[in-house]
């Protein structure tokens, strides 16, 4: 555990702040649209409601592992020149 632990403090270094600010920008906009849609089901009430809500939980999941899986590729592109088809390679 350490040892990915260090992993990750040398491949962030020089990008915290700008990741800290894009999963910040990220939360903001899910709570605003988590917000809304409270508001939305308190009006549908009953099972469309229940889609509607698991629906967006799953496209908020999906959209921060996304922007996760990004962040890796972009980092490890820009802190080791690894290409994005040696990633590919290693994954598969």
């Amino acid at each position: 555990m350490l040892g990915s632990m260090s992993r990750s403090r040398v491949l962030t270094k020089g990008s915290r702040w700008a990741l800290f600010g894009l999963f910040l920008i990220l939360m903001i906009i899910t709570m605003v649209i988590q917000s809304v849609m409270a508001a939305i089901v308190l009006l549908l009430d009953g099972i469309v409601a229940d889609v509607a809500a698991t629906m967006l939980s799953t496209v908020v999941s999906m959209v921060l592992s996304v922007a996760t899986a990004v962040s890796y590729v972009e980092l490890r592109q820009v802190q080791e020149g690894t290409s994005v088809d040696e990633l590919a390679e290693i994954f598969s």
